[in-house]
């Protein structure tokens, strides 16, 4: 999705703008740490909205990933700057809306719910006997890494699915305000596509091939 920025968005009754940095506190669930960016001084203000627009910050699945590796003007971490000076603000998570563009908003607690969904369908590694020599423990690590890599992909993938999925019911809103007679038509699920052209499956490509054998065997014959 094309000029989309993460970890933006406002607080739901106030309307100011804020940066998620923690979605969900481990400790309280129904909070979230946030720095209201308006609120920052000038000489942090810039750094801290460089960060978040740079690669490692919108590549993290949770903002303060990325602002473990940043650093303010005078070289101090970034993430212990923005504690130790109180900027995070802890909020309930249903006060946050989430902004990545200035048309599309999504409620913080309905990524959470996805999210959450995601996690609970996930298998349930099977235990058994685990051989603990040296070249097991290595791939067992490497195993792990490659399953953390993967659900984060997956949890934004999914962030992204929901922004999608929101956008598309503005815009069949938006259309049967216009029309109003599409309103049956709105409601209804995409339409697959038709699938492969007529003539190109494998049991039509074989039958063509075998009926241009057997006309050039009966053709040579003649």
């Amino acid at each position: 999705m094309t000029g989309m920025t993460k970890h933006i968005g406002r607080h739901k009754g106030t309307g100011q703008r804020l940066s998620v940095v923690f979605m969900r506190l481990p400790e309280d669930k129904d909070h979230a740490l946030v720095v209201y960016s308006d609120q920052l001084p000038d000489k942090y203000h810039d750094d801290f909205m460089t960060a978040i627009e740079s690669p490692e910050c919108q590549s993290a699945n949770v903002l303060y990933e990325g602002l473990q590796r940043k650093v303010f003007w005078h070289g101090n971490p970034m993430l212990d700057t923005l504690h130790k000076e109180g900027f995070l603000k802890k909020v309930p998570t249903s006060a946050v809306v989430m902004q990545p563009t200035p048309q599309q908003q999504v409620a913080l607690d309905d990524i959470l719910a996805q999210m959450d969904k995601i996690e609970s369908e996930a298998p349930t590694p099977v235990e058994g006997n685990v051989e603990t020599n040296s070249g097991e423990r290595v791939q067992e690590q490497v195993n792990q890494s490659l399953g953390e890599d993967n659900k984060a992909i997956a949890q934004n993938l999914l962030q992204q699915a929901v922004l999608l999925e929101k956008e598309a019911e503005k815009k069949r809103e938006e259309a049967v305000k216009y029309d109003p007679s599409l309103t049956e038509k709105a409601m209804q699920p995409a339409k697959r596509g038709r699938g492969r052209p007529k003539g190109t499956t494998k049991e039509a490509i074989a039958a063509k091939n075998e009926t241009t054998t057997t006309s050039e065997s009966v053709s040579s014959e003649a």
